[in-house]
């Protein structure tokens, strides 16, 4: 792949199936679920139902429900209802919701970056299920952005082009299509088809727009908010406006804030353990560890460390960042984590000698835990 990494189309036959076509349908209805009763607006997984005449915003039953028993089953319904005309279903972020779902296609993307680089701005991700040979112009095209095609179920045809040259290419599942930023796309569903499509920011300039979310969201924490309604009033020709300018100094203040280099690298350690697939789950919520139970480590080279002049070490797993260890104890931790073990709790906790420092490695140990770095054995092997 990298020797054709956005140089030119390149299909590849994959060894094993990423995501199992029937539980990647049951994640499917889980996000259809609240936009059967109406439209949903800001938030993800993000529904859209497409049909030849455009979207329909409010497309209720004809969304897949748990009367549907697989893709099959539900594109059947869906085409019998619309008359045999053309339709697609796509849900962005779709695996917001399904953390082993996530996290495979986490590990689709993984080779790859490794090879190269970390995108600075997120991936994007969609679901896509219908029976379109006209699909929506614009989904015809991401700006900037690589793609990577992968079928699940059916057949998709890709017509892919640079100016004025271009190739077909027929996907079944198992086989993924890289398509460079610089060539446009036109899928076409041969039958039933679901996919998932990867869009990759290849931008050059994309750093600045990732310094500037950040800045922003700090400046947000920053600014007094109240519940006046936010229009600017009328001003005379060289009067001054004190709220633009308080926004202004705080903005222009934040660009030296000592503050904002820790929270670039918190940002870049979540992205590169999320390998850019973002927004990522949300974290488990078990109970805390007790000290007679055992786990073992589920890290698989996946946790990223950064390493402070001052304060904890940046510590990042599964798109979550938090304050890790650093020093000896560190070291002895993920030393016994990537062994077979299992292990105490009581155990990894001794690996710190003072009071202080083992509260500090159990708080650790909790985190890794909700963030699925650490799982607890039970049965004859625990």
């Amino acid at each position: 792949m990298r020797r054709h990494w956005e140089r030119a189309p390149a299909r590849l036959a994959l060894s094993k199936p990423v995501l199992p076509p029937q539980a990647t349908f049951r994640n499917v209805i889980a996000a259809c679920a609240p936009f059967r009763f109406g439209t949903r607006f800001r938030m993800l997984p993000d529904v859209r139902f497409h049909v030849e005449d455009g979207q329909l915003t409010g497309p209720g039953t004809l969304l897949p429900g748990e009367e549907d028993s697989s893709a099959g089953d539900y594109l059947r319904r869906a085409a019998g209802r619309l008359d045999g005309q053309d339709f697609e279903l796509s849900i962005e972020q779709p695996f917001l919701l399904d953390f082993a779902l996530w996290d495979a296609t986490r590990g689709l993307l993984q080779g790859l970056l490794e090879r190269v680089g970390v995108p600075v701005l997120p991936v994007g991700c969609e679901l896509l299920l219908g029976r379109a040979r006209r699909p929506p112009p614009d989904l015809a095209r991401r700006g900037h952005h690589a793609l990577l095609l992968l079928v699940l179920h059916g057949t998709l045809r890709v017509r892919v082009w640079e100016d004025a040259e271009g190739e077909v290419f027929e996907l079944r599942p198992g086989e993924l299509l890289h398509v460079p930023s610089s060539h446009s796309h036109r899928l076409e569903s041969l039958d039933d088809c679901l996919a998932l499509r990867l869009g990759i920011p290849v931008q050059g300039g994309a750093s600045t727009d990732a310094v500037r979310d950040v800045l922003l969201s700090m400046l947000e924490g920053r600014l007094e908010h109240d519940e006046r309604v936010p229009y600017l009033p009328f001003t005379a020709a060289g009067q001054r406006v004190p709220f633009l300018e308080q926004t202004a100094e705080t903005l222009h203040a934040l660009t030296r804030d000592p503050d904002l280099p820790r929270a670039l690298r918190i940002v870049w350690a979540r992205r590169v353990s999320a390998c850019a697939l973002e927004p990522a789950p949300a974290p488990a919520n078990p109970e805390p560890l007790r000290d007679d139970q055992r786990v073992r480590g589920r890290l698989q080279g996946n946790l990223i460390r950064l390493k402070e002049r001052e304060g904890p070490w940046i510590w990042a797993l599964h798109g979550h960042a938090f304050a890790g260890l650093g020093g000896t104890c560190g070291r002895r931790l993920l030393t016994s984590l990537e062994e077979a073990g299992p292990h105490s709790v009581a155990s990894l906790c001794g690996l710190a000698k003072r009071g202080a420092a083992r509260a500090e490695l159990r708080a650790v140990l909790n985190r890794l835990h909700q963030l699925r770095g650490l799982e607890v054995v039970t049965g004859e092997e625990g």
